[in-house]
């Protein structure tokens, strides 16, 4: 395949991922109208997904040329952004006193798989020099992507619904 080819795909796939991280955190604070931890949550996400998207060009370019290094910068900064994500994720609730939500423990479930499949496959390229997991991150990574945000939209919805349920009780 063209290298020009994949870097696209690559491209085109992250600002795709981040357009709806993006969208989602608009209709979020919209509705939210309050720091809550969905809106972290999804701050956090669009802030990751926004990163690895505009990084992506520049590492793809990177981790074509021979060296293990050249390789480690591509899984290993998607690593690290990822890490980084789930400790502000979580850094965030702290700091503005939120409770973890559904949505929230969904996020950083996502962001540890994302780094685990990150590690596992950079290990098992580069290091046991297989190609044992290339399937499963070739396409576990672009899936969680697409199914993230119905899932987040799901679990934002039931706990909307739990709130509504728990404030008609309360006034009757």
């Amino acid at each position: 395949m063209d290298f020009s080819y994949i870097q696209n795909v690559l491209f085109e796939m992250g600002k795709f991922v981040f357009i709806s991280n993006f969208i989602l955190l608009l209709i979020a604070v919209m509705f939210e109208r309050k720091v809550s931890s969905v809106v972290i949550s999804l701050i956090v996400l669009a802030l990751a997904s926004g990163v690895m998207s505009a990084a992506t060009p520049m590492l793809y370019s990177w981790s074509i040329k021979p060296g293990i290094l050249n390789k480690f910068a591509w899984y290993g900064s998607f690593a690290f952004v990822d890490c980084m994500a789930l400790y502000l994720l979580f850094k965030f609730h702290k700091l503005l006193k939120q409770h973890v939500s559904k949505v929230a423990q969904v996020v950083a479930g996502t962001f540890l798989i994302f780094t685990v499949l990150q590690s596992a496959r950079f290990i098992d390229r580069y290091i046991f020099n297989t190609d044992f997991l290339s399937t499963i991150y070739h396409n576990a990574i672009p899936a969680l992507n697409l199914v993230l945000v119905p899932v987040i939209i799901f679990f934002w919805l039931s706990e909307c619904r739990v709130k509504k349920t728990i404030m008609t009780e309360a006034m009757q």
